[in-house]
């Protein structure tokens, strides 16, 4: 009796959100500070929202860490858009920070979960919602890998049951074709974080090594491109041996 209590009460308040056809999948042992809420005041697209800084006007940009959603002018952006609006504007969202703070555009780069509020339901993780339904594709952030694993779990089941885009995109958003030649986000940043198949871990190559021009980026595995040397480094990346001799 108690569990079809629970499950009306849900029931209802999915209702409400607008959120009912959606495949809804709970995390469990996420805990967060209780206090560390935060209210959603405008979604950007299917990976970014903001809440208030120190006042309603000052608005703070959150990056959902680990995901990305379709980009405007891409199959899916109206509809991954929607339904993070639908799931969490104007309600209020725990943010659990990884290993990195900010990114260079000065977004939090957060986990991000939304409280249930009922008893023994777990809160919902938004990037693990977002590629449950097709909304999005799990893109691992060096050095922000806590829930890698999980995530890319969640993708290949979405992929094979063909969910959101998945199933409706007849050209996929670039990031749902897994290039394994990413282009970096910034002109300026063009350091390569590479993950090497042969055992020499994480290697970052400069413009002027040897090597740099044949190094492949592929975002799906974690690598990326870096402003600076302390940037990669902070990612957990070395410099390649390659590079010994380069100035």
């Amino acid at each position: 009796m108690k569990t079809k209590l629970i499950l009306a009460a849900i029931t209802t308040l999915l209702a409400g959100s607008g959120l009912i056809g959606y495949n809804i999948v709970k995390t469990k042992d996420f805990s967060g500070e209780p206090e560390n809420l935060h209210k959603v005041l405008r979604v950007i697209d299917g990976d970014t929202f903001e809440i208030a800084g120190s006042s309603e006007e000052d608005l703070i940009s959150v990056r959902i860490l680990n995901i990305s959603a379709p980009e405007k002018a891409e199959c899916y952006f109206e509809e991954a858009t929607n339904a993070l609006k639908e799931l969490i504007l104007d309600k209020e969202v725990r943010l659990e920070r990884d290993i990195s703070g900010t990114d260079r555009f000065g977004r939090l780069l957060r986990h991000v979960f939304l409280p249930l509020e009922i008893e023994k339901e777990d809160d919902i993780m938004l990037s693990k919602y977002m590629i449950d339904n097709g909304f999005a594709v799990a893109i691992p952030s060096p050095p922000d890998f806590k829930y890698k694993e999980y995530l890319s779990a969640a993708e290949g089941k979405a992929k094979q049951y063909e969910k959101g885009a998945w199933g409706d995109c007849e050209n996929l958003p670039n990031d749902f074709k897994g290039t394994a030649d990413s282009k970096p986000d910034d002109p300026e940043c063009i350091i390569k974080g590479n993950i090497s198949v042969t055992g020499a871990g994480h290697i970052y190559f400069l413009p002027q090594c040897p090597s740099y021009s044949q190094v492949k980026i592929d975002s799906k595995k974690g690598e990326a491109y870096f402003c600076t040397e302390e940037e990669a480094q902070k990612a957990g990346f070395s410099k390649s041996p390659s590079c010994a001799n380069t100035f």
